[in-house]
């Protein structure tokens, strides 16, 4: 649920008054609306921010909720997430009256959506609408709840004789809870499911998977025998630890002095960082802040901020940090432009996936990926010719100072056609 909620005015104005200095997300739906997001926007403190979203139709999904036994399930909470192209995802909700009744206003249309039912007893399993919901569609959507069944899941090293061995860290995918003996224990639905583990043991990755059949009100006991994950013989090290993150703070000047007006700021993502594979671009939050302070979290170890504005004008400073440092640093602009465009998939895009981007076979800044709806925003660059490469091929383009060169659609090269030889008989 959000941190944090407020209902709009007569005029379409909300607005937060302790909204805590740092990067958030800010999202808003309505009843016939689905959701709108603005994704990482920062605000100093004392500072203010102004956020437009413009809200799309939404759909609506109703329905009854029966119990195991048939009868009204009364008091089920059911919550439908909101935009999939978001790790934030602002929710619509509704709960079940006497009659087990539900009405889900202002989803999100799209080719997945899910519902996950919260009842008394515990989280029950999301349940998936076949098809996906069109803009103002109202959709039935009936379903029933199995039995409720204690479980405890038990990991078991494979193949391994004598005394267990504990694992140090399991992500199980249901809801359980960890207990001093090392096993896992919660409140799930009966029935058939498939229960697969990750973890680490030894500074390893182990694996497992298991299809189980619970029955209604029998408590079971799993034992969940896992593996060390391999590929081709190589066990995989437990690669992805935190360093942990650390505080940058400052403010941003044009390059005759003055403060800037509305920043955006790029700093290298905090939390796991995995071995990376050859040589592969640094993944940057992009924060919007409102005037020229800004105040962002990146990863520990030393690392470079960069800022930008919407005309293109960009700069950068050097920052190096320990876990839960607190660094200050001014970043001063460049006479810079910047190159727009927009990705073209034809459909084939993974929703939410980004493209890498580099401009004269350089990542620049901060822009090393589209934005998640394909969209390409590369500022600091010098005024001249340049060549933007993507998976779609690549651009030549002039850059001005202070101006946003627009390079339009670029859409995948077309497919060559099948040459036919002179001797193939002519088609009926």
């Amino acid at each position: 649920m959000p941190d944090e909620s407020a209902l709009t005015d007569a005029s379409g104005v909300a607005s937060f008054l302790e909204p805590g200095a740092g990067v958030m997300t800010v999202c808003a739906r309505g009843a016939g609306h689905a959701e709108a997001c603005e994704r990482d926007v920062g605000v100093v403190a004392g500072g203010t921010l102004f956020v437009e979203l413009k809200l799309p139709p939404g759909a609506v999904v109703e329905g009854q909720v029966l119990r195991h036994d048939g009868s009204p399930a009364e008091g089920v909470r059911l919550v439908a997430p909101g935009d999939p192209m978001l790790l934030e995802m602002t929710p619509s909700g509704s709960t079940t009256d006497a009659q087990g009744r539900y009405t889900l206003d202002g989803v999100t249309p799209g080719s997945y959506v899910s519902i996950t039912p919260f009842t008394p007893q515990g989280e029950a399993f999301d349940r998936s609408l076949d098809s996906a919901l069109s803009a103002g569609e109202v959709r039935r959507f009936d379903f029933q709840l199995a039995a409720f069944v204690p479980i405890t899941v038990k990991p078991v090293l494979r193949h391994k004789r004598g005394a267990e061995e504990a694992v140090e860290h399991v992500h199980v995918n249901t809801p359980l809870t960890l207990q001093p003996d090392g096993t896992y224990t919660g409140i799930t639905e009966s029935g058939r499911h498939s229960v697969s583990m990750r973890g680490r043991r030894n500074g390893r990755v182990v694996y497992g998977s298991k299809a189980v059949t619970l029955a209604p009100e029998v408590p079971a006991v799993i034992a969940f025998p896992f593996a060390e994950l391999k590929e081709e013989g190589r066990v995989f090290p437990w690669a992805f630890l935190d360093p942990g993150e650390f505080e940058v703070s400052g403010r941003v000047f044009l390059a005759d002095g003055t403060p800037a007006d509305g920043v955006w700021i790029g700093a290298e993502k905090p939390g796991p960082k995995g071995r990376g594979c050859g040589n592969s671009p640094t993944d940057h939050a992009q924060v919007r802040f409102d005037g020229a302070g800004f105040v962002v979290k990146p990863r520990v170890g030393a690392g470079r901020i960069y800022a930008w504005t919407a005309d293109g004008r960009a700069g950068s400073a050097v920052v190096r940090g320990g876990k839960d440092a607190r660094v200050s640093v001014d970043i001063h602009l460049e006479e810079t432009g910047a190159v727009a465009g927009t990705m073209d998939f034809k459909g084939e895009q993974l929703f939410g996936h980004r493209q890498e981007v580099t401009v004269n076979n350089e990542w620049v800044g901060a822009s090393h990926f589209t934005r998640l709806d394909g969209s390409i925003f590369v500022p600091g660059l010098k005024p001249g010719k340049h060549v933007l490469h993507t998976s779609n091929g690549y651009v030549e383009f002039n850059v001005n100072a202070r101006e946003v060169t627009n390079v339009g659609v670029l859409r995948p090269p077309p497919e060559p056609e099948a040459t036919v030889s002179e001797t193939s008989p002519p088609a009926p």
